[in-house]
């Protein structure tokens, strides 16, 4: 006696009628073995109904068959809106085929490329975008760069790949304020808005910020709040930044003070010099004249002034890590005190407080560390200038990390032809091109065509009789002159290297200067 197959319960339930969003083959199969009669067959969705059940089975089985070969299920979804309109205009095929190399080949000059295409006015073209949100996302130094450059469509497309959403946080132009983004929107809508509003009028910013803050429980959040205040940052924000001071997040009080720095000639200000005032010992016939005194660990008023929160367990007086803290504290009392103090404690110039401080470590190093916070001209010229602690000092040696750090900041202070210059003015007392490497590095400016030149002579230079380790250094200067030297200066390159052994080398900066010179004319 013949009886119809069972079903399984996955297989009946796929085959319910309108319900159907992949059938299993094999229940297919079996339907097409028993026949329609004694088996409902469901009408694929988006198909007409038909009449006959065997023509509905071949039906499904196409379904089927094309679901199966595309690895897509079958289903039915709310269409995508398109992506927004975009008022800028998109760069030129030229263009968009060298991203297309840069991507590729040269990733060192994206960013470059991608400051040029923001300063033009213009977007990139729809299919670059994944490019670039993909490469960003593994690299946040171009989170900042690459929202300006894919712009709304960015976000959008972050919409559907959540690896992108990182976009939707970074401001971009033409951003505005919308009331109703504030009070629903997800915390990236938020985090525009503000920037926006911050931009537009940075009253109504700071109030925002200010009604916003104790409903704010996460610190990352409210250290975004104050990130939006920078860009704008005016005195009538100390008080917001003053309370920060007391958050239990340590990066969003380290964000106040270094915001709180900025504030010169407020009431934050006021009390660090008083709390140095109060510390500093001068003795004019002493060795080391100026003095700090230790600072009291257990000073709430300092400790918050400071940004830092009090010892739980507290380091007894001989353990090593109380002098450690001690150092710490009077590095972060020194570097965030407005500089006037030290002058006028001291009745004298910037050079001549540097000279009473050149034998003690911590004094000297901190004050150098203000000079580079606050970006004061007339003390950076001091540091620079002064015969044991300047810039002639420093690339005498080996240029570590944080002395190149310091470098940028003090020579950033400066109009860009003086730092160039400055530079030309001690390339020939480096220790060797490794130490030139660093110091070119640490300039972050465009180079003036007389620097430009120096390091094309420095390059030209006979090879002979170089250890391994100078090879590679020279070779490190030629990639270095690649990405920094403007390339208007080419012409300042011989057409053939001087030395044969080299060759190679030359042509490949020759070939990136004039790829970088293309580069420019298409996006000016």
């Amino acid at each position: 006696m013949n009886q119809e197959p069972s079903t399984p319960d996955h297989e009946a339930h796929a085959s319910e009628a309108g319900g159907t969003t992949a059938t299993d083959w094999g229940l297919l199969v079996s339907t097409a073995l028993v026949g329609t009669a004694r088996r409902t067959v469901p009408t694929p969705p988006g198909l007409p109904e038909r009449s006959e059940r065997a023509a509905a089975l071949l039906d499904l089985s196409a379904v089927e068959t094309v679901r199966a070969r595309a690895g897509y299920v079958a289903h039915t979804a709310t269409p995508i809106d398109p992506d927004p309109a975009v008022p800028r205009s998109e760069i030129g095929a030229a263009a968009a085929h060298r991203l297309d190399v840069i991507l590729a080949d040269r990733p060192e000059l994206l960013a470059e490329w991608l400051d040029l295409l923001v300063r033009s006015g213009r977007c990139v073209p729809r299919t670059r975008i994944p490019d670039l949100l993909e490469r960003a996302a593994r690299d946040r130094k171009q989170w900042s760069t690459v929202a300006a450059a894919v712009g709304t469509r960015g976000v959008w497309l972050a919409g559907v790949n959540t690896r992108w959403s990182f976009i939707t946080a970074e401001p971009m132009p033409g951003d505005t304020f919308d009331q109703e983004d504030w009070g629903r929107g997800t915390p990236e809508q938020r985090r525009r808005g503000l920037f926006a509003l911050r931009a537009q009028d940075p009253a109504a910013g700071r109030d925002l910020v200010q009604a916003a803050w104790p409903h704010s429980g996460r610190g990352e959040v409210r250290r975004g709040f104050l990130e939006a205040l920078e860009p704008t940052l005016e005195s009538e924000d100390e008080p917001l930044l003053d309370h920060a001071l007391d958050d239990g997040n340590a990066s969003v009080r380290g964000r106040a003070l270094s915001l709180l720095a900025r504030l010169p000639d407020g009431a934050h200000a006021h009390r660090l010099r008083g709390h140095l005032r109060l510390r500093l010992r001068v003795v004019p016939d002493a060795p080391n004249p100026v003095h700090l005194e230790n600072v009291d660990p257990d000073d709430p008023r300092l400790l918050r002034d400071l940004a830092l929160a009090a010892a739980k367990n507290k380091p007894r007086s001989k353990d090593p890590r109380r002098h450690d803290e001690q150092r710490e504290r009077h590095q972060i009392l020194i570097t965030h005190t407005p500089l006037d103090v030290w002058t006028e404690l001291l009745d004298t110039t910037p050079d001549q407080v540097l000279s009473r401080v050149a034998e003690d470590d911590l004094l000297r190093e901190a004050i150098v560390d203000a000079v580079g916070l606050r970006g004061d001209a007339a003390w950076a010229r001091a540091v620079l200038d002064h015969p044991t602690i300047g810039l002639a000092r420093m690339v005498g040696g080996s240029v570590h990390d944080l002395q190149r750090q310091r470098i940028r900041q003090l020579l950033a202070a400066l109009p860009v032809d003086e730092r160039c210059e400055r530079i030309r003015a001690v390339m020939g007392r480096t220790k060797g091109t490794t130490t030139l490497c660093q110091v070119l590095t640490a300039l972050d400016t465009r180079w003036s065509r007389e620097l430009a030149a120096d390091v094309v002579e420095v390059l030209s230079r006979p090879t002979e009789r170089r250890s391994p380790m100078a090879m590679h250094s020279h070779q490190r200067l030629r990639v270095i002159a690649a990405e920094y030297m403007p390339p208007e200066h080419l012409d300042l390159l011989p057409e053939t290297s001087p030395n044969e052994e080299e060759a190679h080398e030359h042509l490949r900066l020759r070939d990136t200067l004039r790829f970088r010179l293309d580069m420019h004319k298409e996006l000016s």
